[in-house]
């Protein structure tokens, strides 16, 4: 189940930034994912999950789908290997079948509020950075790198970074990458990115 949650979160290292680059700085970077996604209302995208675990020497690989709806609707399907969904509307954290108390748990977690901040990030509303967070941004060939790094004790505890690359022609999310604070990676690669397709309210009903 820890492993589903990374995964609604999530990327790449930075490096310098490459000739013809889209930004040379984080402020022009943040501008133009800004100006790139300022109409966006939703996102559709399958996913492939890689958790590189230090105690394990292969990885875990899930594979599902991924919905987000402006502005603070996610709706995270993970098919293989075990089944799960997790919802989440603002503060509002619910995973189908899980125990009361674990529910109230997972609400009142780190994370929970994470996925709140996060809503901002997948929307391309990027002109500062989310509260608990210092953010970089630097172009990469025709992408965008974004690296957030927590600055509050609860996220510390929980993960090193968070990052993610977006690319393409309408500059969206394309992979994501959660460093831990267990030394263990999460890669997570974003598939058939669909933006601005119709995601009924049913698709984000607490049940």
């Amino acid at each position: 189940m820890r492993a589903a949650w990374f995964a609604a979160a999530l990327v790449c290292a930075l490096v310098s930034p490459a000739a013809g680059a889209p930004c040379d700085s984080t402020d022009a970077c943040l501008k133009v994912l800004a100006a790139a996604q300022a109409s966006t209302q939703s996102i559709d995208a399958r996913f492939v999950q890689t958790k590189h675990l230090s105690l394990l020497d292969e990885p875990i690989v899930s594979t599902g789908r991924f919905r987000f709806r402006r502005p603070d609707h996610v709706r995270l399907d993970v098919e293989t290997p075990h089944p799960s969904t997790i919802l989440i509307a603002g503060r509002s954290v619910t995973i189908p079948g899980l125990p009361a108390t674990e529910q109230r748990a997972v609400a009142e977690s780190p994370m929970a509020a994470m996925f709140t901040e996060l809503g901002a990030v997948f929307a391309g509303n990027l002109d500062h950075a989310p509260a608990h967070f210092t953010i970089v941004a630097r172009g990469e060939g025709d992408a965008i790198e974004v690296t957030l790094t927590p600055t509050a004790a609860d996220f510390q505890r929980l993960f090193r970074t968070i990052a993610l690359r977006f690319a393409g022609p309408d500059t969206m999310v394309t992979s994501m990458r959660l460093d831990d604070a267990l030394g263990d990676r999460l890669e997570v690669e974003l598939r058939d990115v669909k933006r601005n397709v119709e995601l009924p309210d049913a698709l984000f009903a607490q049940p």
